[in-house]
């Protein structure tokens, strides 16, 4: 896989976004945004730029609600380990976009490489934690609103209850960025 370090043309901070989060309305006039500086964003199944490996994800600063990392029916859950999910190839490289209630703008952006082996060992363990749950209600025929896995992450049913969402808590995603910004510093002292 290629890492991205920076994209060339992305949402400068400053800009306005023109519409109040509802709904994930934000996310997509995001997409829209990427698609008119050149990108190949590609809505539905797999990374949002396939051919770069990055996923867009945008965040309100305000908000303390949970990250989606996104969507995996639960067929999928039932045969497929975290290394080979549709979440993992979600959970790489993101393009994230922060933006605030205060004025509608953007404060910051950028690209957040989640590929250190550390923050992937902490999303896997959770991934799987909850899958094996998941596993296990299946064969009773029960699919509850909520999986627990670890602290780093846990499943939520989705409206059509084929699927459940990937979600990572607010304080855990912050850490998450915290130690990628700082992986390359510690795999040199490391080495």
């Amino acid at each position: 896989m290629i890492r991205i370090k920076k994209l060339k043309a992305g949402i400068p901070v400053g800009t306005e976004i023109p519409e109040r989060q509802q709904y994930g309305n934000v996310g997509r006039w995001i997409h829209d945004k990427m698609k008119d500086h050149g990108y190949d964003v590609v809505d539905g199944k797999g990374v949002d730029i396939p051919s770069m490996g990055v996923e867009i994800k945008s965040r309100k600063i305000e908000s303390n609600s949970y990250h989606t990392v996104g969507t995996i029916s639960i067929r999928d859950i039932l045969c497929t380990p975290y290394d080979m999910s549709i979440i993992k190839e979600k959970f790489q490289q993101q393009y994230r976009v922060h933006y605030s209630d205060e004025g509608q703008v953007v404060v910051s952006e950028g690209i957040v490489d989640l590929t250190d082996e550390y923050i992937q060992s902490k999303v896997r363990e959770a991934f799987e934690a909850a899958r094996k749950k998941v596993i296990q209600n299946e064969e009773n025929g029960y699919h509850p609103p909520y999986v627990k896995g670890t602290e780093w992450g846990h499943f939520e049913i989705t409206d059509s209850c084929g699927s459940y969402r990937f979600r990572i808590s607010n304080p855990a995603m912050k850490k998450l960025e915290k130690i990628s910004k700082n992986a390359d510093i510690f795999g040199k002292l490391f080495e």
